[in-house]
């Protein structure tokens, strides 16, 4: 056999057509073979060069070295090899001679480094030690440029990822793949339900870090915004710093970068190109891996292009097959197009914590404004359907970067959630120029948001957050098949009802699989969006309003009237139907007119509809003290409001300290009224409570009812309240009913754009007893 190899002409042809393609020149293809380059100007020339040089650049460039062969010369190795070190000779003495350099020099420096030639076995070769630090030296710049920063969003300029990276945790079995039945789920009706079952049913989770120290093939699945990538840039950075696997090379690759290179090199092939533009030569880069001294990060595969998939996929088995001792891991969103690679283990990345939320809010404003970060973790507390989007790595940042801009969120939360929502079904992919197979080619995104908008109505509707993946299906079904263009055929809809499934929950996450064929939206608060945006949309006012005594349905009161263009009609029918609540029970219409009344009788200064509300929460908490009534006290009240709520306080017979209070500041109040009839008879009441509080518990077991009596009674003869209603429990229950519908429709009345008119009459009207 020949030990010398020369190309055909049109054997030259391909191999420049392959270089043009990969977007080699020649002095980029001999870095990457670790040759000289004028061994390829020698090739070029139609001569011939070592045999197992010809072999290796055709394999390089994915070229059958027998097709670009030509005639074989018959000229022994050494010959052919001293071929080519003489017109290295010849090309590098000329550019030395043309510097002024010394040709002497030049030529021992070739034949020191020419490959494979009889000297450079006496060279000796690195320890792989040795070979380790200098990869590491060499690549250094490239992991930190690529690695060391990240920006995303709207974020003006990048942030150190180290500054504000926070630890990923991981669930070792993937959520979606566990076995639960559906009648598990079915006792889940309320949003805190929803909370205790996620958490009750996820495995305990690990240090993301961890998980890859302890496997050494990795799989990390996530939902898009979950912090995928950047978690593989902690990686590469912890194991350049030595953090991480300090004995190991970090190779960092994007594998849409990969699968979309000019030429559709190997991924081998493109892992040693990257070293080699790092000045690590090929016969290098195959030491280490064949030592197993990487860690090789593969990130983005649900990115890679559905016409590339098998090839990306093929390559990633050969890769980890050929070079077994080296770390693997890989990123894919969940739901993403069926992968399965032998002698991997597949995890998920969880959602954030309140630990992890509240680090990741502080490392944010540690550098720009610390105060910030405590307004907002504040603000989270009070706001649990926002808190819930935080739980998203990807969803935070935006949280942060809303509020750093006007130090608090929307007044509308629905134009937050609008925005989240923009984030994951736009702006994520197209910030980072990835393009999304077409799902089904009749559903634009519009009719996207409005499928989701029914499914959301129909499911929240029916007290369901979980739901079968078939009654799923059936509903997506029943809308594309009304879509223009659609098809007739039902099994073809069925198939297409599927795919659409695996997009939504693939591309944006909206929809999740929670266990094996049960999905649920992905966070309560889009599910409450999408369903107030149905309501909105289609004037499902009726519908909503009929649960308007449901706790359950608060949020979707605040959302659709915040998406309202003007609420006036909306807020009418909120009005007309709280009002009918107690209309038809007596002893509650002669309860609120007695508020009507008694706001009359006294000085204020605020609306008149907040003193009715006032003396309505003050009589109704004196028949119940754990009456869930909501009202702000923590305000400085007028006179005579100030002296009611204290005379209501010292009914107190189970707080001793708070009645003696409340008792000492009403005489106070008595005084600047002048009434000297209630105070005298106030005085009276007082010295009967004994001085001694050693005694104080027996007196009140023998004497209390009676001095609650007398209090009582002073109270109706000189204020006009703690009046005995003898109020049912059920009539308790309606009031109870009453008064919380009324603040709702106050909160809705503040979150949207109503008429003044329209205000004016809610307001005139609210907390009155019906028409006759």
């Amino acid at each position: 056999m020949s030990r010398s190899l020369r190309a055909s002409e049109a054997g030259i042809k391909q191999i420049k057509l392959a270089m043009k393609q990969g977007g080699f020149t020649q002095k980029a293809l001999a870095e990457a073979l670790g040759i000289s380059r004028s061994t390829i100007t020698v090739l070029f020339r139609g001569e011939a060069i070592a045999r197992s040089n010809f072999e290796e650049l055709c394999k390089f460039l994915e070229l059958d070295w027998r097709d670009i062969r030509g005639e074989e010369t018959g000229k022994p190795l050494m010959i052919a090899e001293a071929n080519d070190e003489m017109a290295t000779v010849k090309q590098l003495g000329a550019d030395r001679l043309t510097a002024g350099g010394d040709i002497t020099v030049t030529i021992n420096q070739i034949v020191g480094n020419s490959d494979k030639s009889a000297e450079a076995k006496d060279i000796p070769k690195l320890s792989i030690e040795d070979l380790v630090k200098l990869a590491r030296e060499r690549c250094a710049d490239d992991i930190r440029d690529r690695c060391g920063t990240m920006r995303v969003l709207d974020m003006t300029q990048p942030v150190d990822l180290d500054r504000i990276y926070t630890d990923v945790n991981i669930i070792k079995d993937v959520i979606g793949r566990r076995r639960i039945g559906y009648d598990e789920v079915m006792e889940v009706y309320t949003r805190e339900h929803f909370d205790r079952f996620l958490v009750g049913t996820i495995q305990k989770r690990v240090k993301g870090i961890k998980a890859v120290d302890k496997i050494q093939k990795l799989v990390v699945l996530g939902k898009p915004g979950a912090g995928k990538t950047t978690f593989m840039k902690y990686l590469a950075m912890s194991c350049l710093a030595g953090r991480f696997h300090g004995e190991l090379v970090p190779i960092f690759v994007t594998l849409k970068a990969y699968a979309e290179e000019r030429g559709q090199p190997s991924l081998e092939n493109y892992i040693l190109t990257e070293f080699a533009k790092r000045k690590v030569s090929q016969d290098e880069a195959k030491q280490l891996l064949d030592s197993g001294k990487a860690l090789i990060l593969l990130d983005g595969l649900d990115e890679v292009k559905k016409e590339d998939d098998d090839r990306v996929k093929q390559d990633i088995d050969r890769l980890s097959r050929d070079w077994l001792k080296n770390r693997f891991a890989i990123t894919c969103r969940i739901a993403a197009r069926e992968y399965q690679f032998e002698k991997f283990t597949e995890v998920e990345v969880a959602d954030f914590d309140d630990g992890q939320i509240e680090t990741f809010v502080n490392n944010w404003f540690r550098e720009r404004d610390e105060s910030k970060a405590a307004r907002l973790l504040e603000r989270l507390e009070d706001n649990e359907p926002v808190k819930e989007l935080a739980k998203n790595p990807l969803l935070l940042t935006l949280l942060c970067l809303v509020f750093g801009e006007r130090n608090d969120f929307p007044p509308k939360r629905s134009e937050l959630y609008k925005e989240g929502l923009e984030v994951l079904m736009k702006k994520w992919d197209a910030k980072r120029n990835i393009e999304r197979e077409m799902i089904y080619k009749h559903l634009s995104p519009q009719n996207k948001e409005d499928m989701l908008g029914q499914i959301a109505f129909n499911t929240f509707e029916k007290g369901e957050y979980f739901f079968r993946q078939e009654d799923l299906q059936r509903q997506i079904k029943d809308y594309i098949c009304n879509l223009p263009e659609a098809s007739a055929d039902s099994d073809a809809l069925r198939l297409d009802s599927e795919v659409v499934l695996k997009a939504i929950e693939h591309h944006h996450g909206l929809l999740v699989e929670r266990a094996r064929n049960i999905y649920s939206f992905s966070h309560l608060t889009f599910q409450e969006y999408f369903a107030a945006r149905e309501i909105e949309r289609e004037r499902h006012f009726e519908r909503l309003i009929e649960n308007i005594s449901n706790p359950r349905w608060k949020e979707m009161f605040y959302l659709t009237a915040e998406m309202l263009r003007r609420s006036d009609d909306f807020l009418k029918l909120m009005k007309a139907r709280i009002d009918g609540i107690c209309a038809h029970d007596e002893k509650l219409q002669a309860f609120l007119e007695w508020v009507n009344q008694k706001t009359n009788s006294v000085e204020f200064s605020y609306k008149t509809v907040a003193v009715r509300a006032f003396y309505a929460y003050v009589e109704a908490l004196a028949l119940d003290r754990d009456l869930a009534l909501d009202l702000d006290l923590d305000l400085a009240l007028d006179l005579d409001l100030d002296l009611d709520l204290d005379l209501d306080r010292a009914f107190d017979r189970d707080r001793a300290l708070a009645r003696d209070l409340a008792l000492a500041r009403a005489l106070a109040l008595v005084s600047d009224l002048g009434d000297d009839v209630l105070r005298q008879a106030l005085q009276a009441l007082k010295s009967k409570i004994p001085i001694n509080r050693e005694n104080i518990s027996d007196w009140w077991e023998n004497h209390g009812e009676e001095w609650s009596r007398e209090l009582q009674q002073v109270c109706i003869d000189r204020r006009n309240i703690g009046h005995d209603w003898q109020f049912t429990k059920e009539q308790v229950e309606l009031l109870n009913q009453y008064y919380a519908a009324n603040l709702l429709l106050v909160e809705c009345m503040n979150r949207s754009y109503v008429s003044k008119q329209v205000r004016e009459e809610i307001e005139s009207t609210m907390l009155l007893p019906s028409k006759k």
